[in-house]
């Protein structure tokens, strides 16, 4: 085997190993308590926007009794997916938005 496969398959297995702690690492950090409330609130607030106030989502600071499992809603599911669409949408739109400049 020559030298150069060794290190083309090398630095393949480095970058499948890299890409899959970045979306274990993303995925981690999207579903952890802080940033999932983050989430839920901008996809609350998107809904609320979007449908002129019409459908309401509680928040998700809601008081849970001690020593029961919080048990989200499927609005809470919906909000949270919205929530993080959105930002993703944000992000490329402004990326794309500065790519044209550079």
């Amino acid at each position: 085997m020559p030298l150069d496969e060794i290190a083309a398959e090398a630095a393949d297995f480095v970058v499948r190993q890299v890409g899959g702690l970045v979306v274990e690492v993303a995925f981690d950090h999207i579903f952890s308590r802080h940033t999932a409330r983050f989430f839920h609130g901008v996809g609350r607030r998107t809904i609320r926007i979007g449908t002129l106030g019409q459908w309401h989502i509680p928040s998700s600071l809601r008081a849970v009794p001690k020593g029961e499992a919080a048990r989200p809603e499927p609005s809470d599911w919906v909000a949270l997916v919205i929530g993080v669409l959105i930002w993703i949408a944000l992000f490329i739109a402004i990326g794309m938005g500065g790519a044209h400049f550079l």
